[in-house]
């Protein structure tokens, strides 16, 4: 039983790891989104390149934040004990 609860708790550990990440990507993207929007160019071809670069990088923080409040939800709940029938 003890192998299981180890191994529970490296999936634990692993999880906030990879939330962690999760927020990190999101602050950074959010980030370079701003940075980008200092920029500025007449040439309207450049920026609508510019705004493409941002609305992707705004979604993929929003993704990334979404995935992290998911991720929240999933450590939080309460631990199960699962009984295996054979």
């Amino acid at each position: 039983m003890s192998q299981s609860n180890d191994r529970l708790l490296h999936i634990a550990d692993t999880l906030e790891h990879i939330n962690d990440e999760l927020i990190s990507l999101s602050i950074d993207t959010e980030r370079y989104a701003m940075a980008l929007q200092a920029v500025k160019t007449d040439d309207p071809v450049s920026q609508g390149v510019i705004q493409a670069v941002i609305d992707a990088l705004s979604n993929d923080s929003f993704f990334a934040a979404d995935a992290s409040a998911h991720m929240d939800r999933v450590l939080s709940m309460p631990e199960m004990e699962v009984t295996r029938y054979e």
